[in-house]
Parts: structure tokens; sequence; C-alpha cells
């Protein structure tokens, strides 16, 4: 049953996000980039939500969620031409607007659907409240570990240097490469989740995306990241200073106090 249930979710997220292709090629590209996210940040939740042992009910949250969690970026693209929460609307929020309006979740329990909305509304925030109950708590981790792990993949690939500049994903960053915000490395330093309005230049986006390692929530990945070195091609992108080497050990060893598998 729920097989077919999330059959019937990707193809009307998937008829959605192609209702909202504009015409030009460019940012028809990027709205494909976020469906294919979409696509894979349900892939990537699933084999947490599998390595973890979830239990069912947490694990059909997890899904619905981890599948339309970007869901309001179609309609935010559309309206603003960017990603950018800060320039335009919160895309968590969107969303669950998304969801009500058009019933994507119909079918599903109301607490299923509350709990679905909670996930989404909060896997966009910076920090999650220690008091969450449970039955919102999980199923929004595993979505923030999901969407981390696919959007490690993507930056990645648009920060190396034979990149093609894509402004959208890159959020209109300055590449300058010596040049980073010492208060990021402050963060980090101190144990702290990077702030997205410190970001100026691509390096203090690679520096943001290092202080990620404080908000893993799973041994299962955190797995993932040391086994497909995102940390260490983010960190090779830095300028070698003392700074950003006291960056590199930090974060490497807050890894190493969770995850099972040696760094290599």
């Amino acid at each position: 049953m729920m097989v077919t249930e999330l059959e019937r979710g990707v193809l009307e997220l998937c008829r959605f996000a192609r209702d909202h292709y504009p015409q030009e090629q460019l940012e028809r590209a990027n709205m494909a980039l976020k469906l294919d996210h979409c696509l894979r940040v349900f892939q990537e939740a699933e084999s947490i939500a599998m390595e973890e042992k979830l239990e069912p009910d947490a694990v059909r949250v997890t899904l619905w969620a981890a599948l339309f969690h970007d869901v309001g970026r179609f309609p935010q693209y559309l309206a603003y031409k960017t990603f950018d929460d800060r320039k335009s609307v919160d895309h968590g929020r969107l969303g669950v607007r998304v969801l009500k309006k058009h019933g994507f979740l119909e079918g599903l329990s109301a607490q299923t659907q509350k709990a679905v909305r909670t996930a989404i509304i909060l896997h966009n925030k910076r920090f999650l409240s220690a008091s969450l109950p449970e039955w919102a708590a999980v199923p929004a981790r595993v979505v923030r570990d999901a969407d981390k792990l696919d959007i490690y993949k993507i930056l990645l690939q648009h920060l190396r240097p034979d990149a093609a500049n894509n402004p959208v994903v890159t959020m209109d960053l300055r590449d300058e490469p010596e040049v980073y915000n010492e208060e990021l490395v402050r963060q980090i330093l101190d144990g702290e989740l990077g702030d997205y309005s410190r970001m100026q230049t691509l390096n203090d986006f690679r520096l943001l995306l290092c202080s990620w390692v404080y908000d893993l929530n799973f041994s299962a990945t955190k797995k993932a990241v040391i086994q497909r070195g995102y940390l260490d091609e983010l960190l090779s992108g830095l300028p070698d200073t003392p700074r950003i080497r006291q960056v590199r050990k930090t974060v490497l060893a807050r890894v190493r106090e969770y995850a099972t598998e040696p760094l290599n």
C-alpha cells in the first residue's frame, strides 16, 4: 500500500514541477536540478531510515516529507528567479501551502499529514528545538540529513574550478580564492553551525557546508559523508592558512567522534 501511495506521490511531484518549468533553457535546467534533488533526497532518506531501523510509521512520514520537502522551490523560482530564501520566501512554509492547495497528501491520516508538514517546515531551519516530540523530530532529522547529503553532492559539482558558473546555485557569491569570512571560521571552531547571512564568497559557502558536521543526526549520514569524501573535497578548495588548517582538524575530529568508519 505504501509503495502505491508513494508512486502516486512521485508522479504528482514530477507533474507539478514540470508544470512550473519556464521556457528559458537555463531556468528550465535550474528547475530540473531541483526536481532531481527531491528524488535523490527521497532515496537518501529511505537509505538512512532503513539503516537506522526506524519504526514503520516514522519511515512513512519520513519518505513523504523527503519527497515533497522542496516542493515550494518550484513556485519560488518561477516568481523570484532565485532559490535564496533571504531574497524571496521561506520555501519550507511555501511548500506546506502547496501541499494543502493541491491535496498531495490526501489519503494519508490526519496525524501523518501533520507530521509530514511539520518535517517540511523544519527541514530548512538553522536549528531544531530540543523539545520537539519524537513524532516530529525523527522525520525532520532524517530529511535534514538526506537533504544535506545531496546538497553536498550538488554544491561540490558547482564549486570545482572547472565548473560552469551558475549564480542561482551558488547564490551570486563572489569567487575570491584567498578570501573567507573569519566569523564563519570562528563559528566552526566554537562548534557552531555557520550563519548563512555571513556568506559573501564561495569560500564562505565551503565553510558553511563544513559546519554542517554539527547538524548530522545519524551515524548512517556521517558514514556516508566520510565514504564519499565530501569534507576532504570541501576543505581542499579552501586556502591553505593556519586558521583553515584548524578548521580541517576540528571538522574531521567531529565526524570521527560519531562515525564507525575510519577516516583515511
